[in-house]
């Protein structure tokens, strides 16, 4: 069956190249001049009645600068294709990638096609690159309906055989080519010899027209517990009118250490219209409010019971939120499980 598919390089290590001045992005046209196969549209005999739309960012992005305006780039450049290709592909650094895939789960609601996030730990141009097989692996994902495989209507990341949530994958490893894992939820599908797409995971249709929010709030920060901590950085910050959303990343399942500037803290959100999103530092597991006494003090109305959602989903669906709703509906929404974050 005839596919389209639209391909939008943003930059990363997939496409770096050595400078004098070390690695730095290189354009699609020298990428493809390494993948002849793609450029004649002819990958492999399979991909033959597989229509590509390049595309790239002018100029290509490291991934380090990446910024909430590039993930509305990346949210506008689909929107415009949308309705004339049946899936899409992220060619994404991977040192945000994870920011980007969770923030564009939360942009795109009632999805009904595949956007796919992929990198590579080392560059096209490199002898043993990682980049061939996993931009291989991400065209039968956005491609599906030439391979008769299901849909995966997800944001959704392709790295070395393993499909994950977006929004439930963080990077592991700098080095390692297996790169992200989704510590709190299965893969949706795992691409070896054979490849198996797991239907029941993946998010219902809703069969409602697609609906595009794409602003996110810049007024929020991602603060990380610490033995002895004491937030009175936050409060004075929170009183000056400076924050609307903290992320708090407690201990275990969602302790602090104890002392009276947390209520402190609270009653100056409270009074400052600023929610707190919390979560637990560890990779595995959820928070559980009220499991230990010193998780009590985040009962509290202006907190939102982060359960077992990612770092980089927090942060960007903390300011997606805050971006697109009044403060009325935030912690509503906040508590809500949107795109299958949390469980």
């Amino acid at each position: 069956m005839q596919s389209s598919v639209y391909i939008l390089y943003t930059g990363g290590t997939f496409g770096m190249k050595n400078t004098t001045e070390g690695l730095q992005p290189s354009t699609w046209d020298e990428i493809i001049a390494y993948l002849p196969a793609i450029k004649n549209q002819n990958y492999f005999h399979y991909y033959s009645e597989i229509d590509f739309t390049f595309d790239t960012f002018e100029p290509v992005v490291d991934s380090s600068d990446i910024t909430p305006n590039d993930w509305q780039r990346i949210a506008q450049s689909i929107e415009k294709n949308y309705d004339q290709h049946d899936g899409f592909i992220i060619i994404h650094g991977t040192d945000t990638l994870a920011y980007t895939s969770s923030a564009l789960s939360f942009i795109f609601e009632h999805l009904t096609k595949p956007i796919v996030l992929t990198g590579a730990q080392l560059p096209i141009f490199h002898p043993r690159t990682d980049g061939i097989v996993n931009l291989s692996n991400a065209i039968y994902i956005a491609g599906y309906k030439h391979f008769s495989l299901p849909c995966i209507p997800e944001v959704c990341i392709c790295f070395n055989d393993d499909v994950l949530r977006g929004n439930r994958a963080v990077k592991t490893s700098t080095n390692d080519f297996e790169g992200f894992s989704s510590p709190n939820f299965d893969n949706l599908a795992h691409l070896e010899q054979n490849i198996t797409i797991n239907t029941h995971l993946l998010q219902k249709n809703t069969n409602l027209p697609l609906d595009i929010k794409s602003t996110f709030s810049h007024r929020v920060v991602n603060v990380t517990v610490f033995p002895g901590y004491n937030p009175e950085i936050l409060i004075d910050l929170v009183s000056k009118g400076k924050l609307e959303g903290i992320v708090l990343r407690t201990f275990g399942a969602g302790n602090l250490p104890s002392g009276k500037r947390w209520d402190d803290l609270f009653t100056t959100c409270k009074e400052n219209n600023t929610i707190i999103l919390a979560t637990t530092q560890c990779p595995n597991g959820k928070i559980e409010l009220g499991q230990y006494a010193l998780s009590n003090v985040l009962k509290n109305a202006v907190v939102v019971d982060g359960k077992d959602i990612t770092p980089e989903a927090a942060l960007t669906k903390l300011m997606w939120v805050i971006g697109n709703y009044p403060y009325a509906e935030r912690i509503g929404m906040l508590s809500r499980n949107l795109r299958g974050e949390t469980s």
